[in-house]
């Protein structure tokens, strides 16, 4: 599963620590994408770890934005890295 975000105040927004503690993702993979202003992840990683604790939680994608000429070929090379089991 994959689940994307931006980077709010430092930390993950609240609607997705809703979204994450309200399903139980047991067994699951989680591959997150992050953007932010320039700032860096803050805890979002972290926060998302925690609230998916039952998750297989993979390297995410982390951008900056504003950086848009760089994103498809970044988000391809990652993209092709990812090893996600059915």
């Amino acid at each position: 599963m994959f689940i994307g975000f931006p980077v709010w105040g430092t930390t993950a927004p609240s609607i997705i620590r809703s979204f994450l503690s309200q399903h139980d993702l047991s067994g699951k993979t989680l591959v997150p994408f992050i953007t932010h202003g320039g700032y860096g992840t803050g805890s979002s990683q972290d926060v998302v770890a925690q609230h998916a604790g039952r998750a297989r939680l993979l390297d995410g994608f982390v951008k900056q934005c504003d950086q848009e000429r760089e994103t498809i070929a970044e988000v391809t090379q990652w993209l092709g890295g990812v090893q996600v089991s059915r």
